[in-house]
């Protein structure tokens, strides 16, 4: 099928019996049809710990369409979720919508994010916001 690619990902890692093994796993899928570019991705990290945070499960998606030669936009989302052995697991969230604009030897990027519970902790304290701008000129 054109445009569309798919991965996947698979590592192991032996330690030593006080740390336990870990191994982490990856699957991805892109499509892209005219302007528009969309993919997803899912991992799973175990860190063979039996204390503290022991798994993290994670997805993540994203848009971008090209308007034109010049301008793009795009939508990003991920979240992680630490599993830590009790049922207090938090997931971190973040979302991400970004423009780029070229003209000749100049460019304009802007992008706004947002996360909730990072570090995997809950409430307000946790949360950030963040709005980037850049602008790029080549001589």
């Amino acid at each position: 099928m054109a445009g569309l690619t798919i991965g996947a990902g698979h590592s192991e890692q032996e330690r030593t019996q006080a740390s336990g093994d870990s191994s982490d796993t990856t699957i991805y899928a892109t499509y892209a049809i005219g302007g528009f570019t969309a993919g997803y991705q899912w991992s799973e990290a175990d860190l063979g710990t039996s204390s503290g945070a022991e798994q993290y499960d994670n997805d993540g998606y994203g848009i971008t369409f090209a308007v034109n030669d010049d301008l793009s936009i795009g939508y990003n989302h991920y979240e992680s979720e630490q599993d830590n052995g009790s049922s207090a697991n938090v997931t971190n969230e973040a979302t991400s919508i970004q423009i780029a604009y070229s003209m000749g030897g100049a460019s304009f990027r802007l992008a706004s994010s947002e996360g909730k519970n990072m570090q995997y902790n809950s409430g307000t304290d946790y949360d950030r916001d963040a709005t980037t701008l850049s602008v790029s000129l080549a001589f």
